[in-house]
Formats: structure tokens, sequence, C-alpha cells
């Protein structure tokens, strides 16, 4: 029986970080729910826990690799984002921004104006005011 199991499993994608935030996303649903009751919550519930099933099962990996990559392009600009925020409230005399292209924080002196700003890691250049 054990190495039936081993077999069945054996070439599936099982579990990346868009899985396990969308089984975040499910422990979310599932309190919600519990709060509020309403039918749109254990729809969304069931949909996400489907789509992280679909996901763990599947056996084309090279889609999930790219399904994951963007979710972790996606992500890490957002926190690169909030990271600058927080930098920009913390740092008095410069400014921090994040790169449009490969999301590095840059940072640039206050009181400069419109200044053009070229990435150091990609070399993308972009107009911000300091």
């Amino acid at each position: 029986m054990k190495e039936k199991l081993y077999r069945f499993f054996a070439g599936r994608y099982g579990n990346d970080s868009l899985n396990q935030f969308l089984f975040f996303l499910e422990i979310v649903l599932v309190v919600l729910s519990l709060f509020i009751r309403h039918f749109a919550f254990t729809i969304l519930f069931f949909m996400v826990f489907f789509l992280y099933f679909y996901r763990t099962m599947s056996k084309n990996i090279y889609a999930r690799q790219a399904e994951n990559a963007k979710f972790i392009a996606l992500r890490s600009k957002g926190t690169h984002t909030l990271k600058a925020m927080q930098k920009n409230m913390q740092d008095k005399s410069y400014k921090h921004f994040v790169c449009p292209k490969c999301s590095q924080i840059i940072r640039v002196p206050k009181g400069r104006g419109n200044i053009e700003i070229t990435c150091p890691n990609c070399r993308t250049r972009f107009s911000k005011k300091s």
C-alpha cells in the first residue's frame, strides 16, 4: 500500500510559495465564513481549495513553476514597495524608490527636484521627483 502511494505521488508538483499563500487564504476564508455567514465566502473557499489541490497534484511541473515565478515577482514588488515606504518614513535625508523592472530599492538624495534615476542592477532609467 505504501509503495502504491509513492508511485501515485511520484512526478506530482507538490507545494511552493503560491500554494502556501493559497493555503493561508483558505484559513482566512474559513475564519471569515465562521464570523460572517455569507455564501460567497464558502464559494470562494471551495474555489481556492480546488485550485490548491489542482496545483499540488499537477504533473505539469513547468507550468506550475511559471505560475509560482510570476507570484514571487508580484510579491517581491509589493514587499519592496512597502519596505521603500518604511525607509522613506525613517530616513529624512534620502528618498527610496523601487525599480519598475527588477524591484530593487534605490536610494537618492532628497530635494533635487525631478531627476532621472538609473537602476544599478538592471540599468533601467526612470524619472521621479526627489
